[in-house]
């Protein structure tokens, strides 16, 4: 095992054991690339995945980043390349009525303090209303009737998500993504190991069977001996 110390944070690194097939899944109803990762996510059901709704605005502020949206060629880049991962893939895919939406409705809905035992099904509900159906995703009433009609008792869920424990339960989740680096969504965390967006699935794979091809020698050198890039200036 390698520890690095760095300026945020101090970084445990290594291999877990072959046994653990468990990881976090941090995600945001907002992200279109969480709705790829959970639809990749449910081809392995010998993983136990822990579902942790997080905002992803509180996220990019603790590291001073913007969202995709914010920056307008960006924004249309990744709806294309969204759209060609979809078409490639065979997935089902457009986006929910109006984006970006409030997304606190729906996270609060997704929290194991509201949804119980139901959380995979709730989770599954609301990805498939916003990103398959194209619902309004910040429409509390819109997001009572998915679940209704999925067989889901709406109106105990919708009560649940105000409670404290919900509240406490989302912010808890969100400082525990912060404590892992975690920048943005989708972020899979095992044991102390972060993996970053979709197509980082095949590298948590890699990680959980003692097969990572990361170099963690030169990682711990390249760390050591890379200086931060200068921030640059055309006058």
């Amino acid at each position: 095992m390698i520890r690095i110390f760095c300026k945020t944070k101090l970084l445990t690194i290594g291999h877990p054991p072959n046994s653990m097939k468990e990881l976090n899944f941090y995600f945001d109803f907002l992200s279109p690339f969480s709705y790829f990762a959970w639809i990749n996510l449910q081809r392995y059901p010998e993983l136990t995945v822990h579902y942790k709704p997080v905002a992803l605005g509180p996220l990019l502020n603790h590291w001073g980043i913007k969202g995709p949206g914010e920056v307008e060629p960006k924004r249309e880049f990744l709806l294309k390349q969204c759209l060609r991962y979809a078409a490639s893939n065979k997935i089902e895919f457009t986006t929910p009525k109006t984006h970006p939406f409030n997304s606190l409705y729906a996270l609060r809905l997704a929290l194991k303090s509201s949804a119980g035992e139901l959380q995979s099904e709730v989770v599954k509900t609301l990805w498939q209303a916003g990103w398959q159906k194209r619902i309004d995703m910040g429409d509390p009433d819109e997001l009572q009737k998915v679940l209704k009609e999925a067989g889901l008792p709406a109106e105990e869920l919708y009560e649940k998500s105000f409670s404290k424990e919900a509240k406490v339960e989302l912010k808890a989740n969100i400082q525990e993504a912060i404590s892992f680096g975690v920048f943005g969504v989708p972020s899979m965390v095992v044991g102390q190991e972060l993996f970053w967006g979709n197509d980082a699935l095949s590298d948590v794979l890699n990680f959980m069977n003692g097969t990572d091809k990361l170099n963690r020698e030169k990682l711990r050198d390249l760390l050591n001996s890379t200086p931060r890039a200068a921030a640059q200036s055309i006058e």
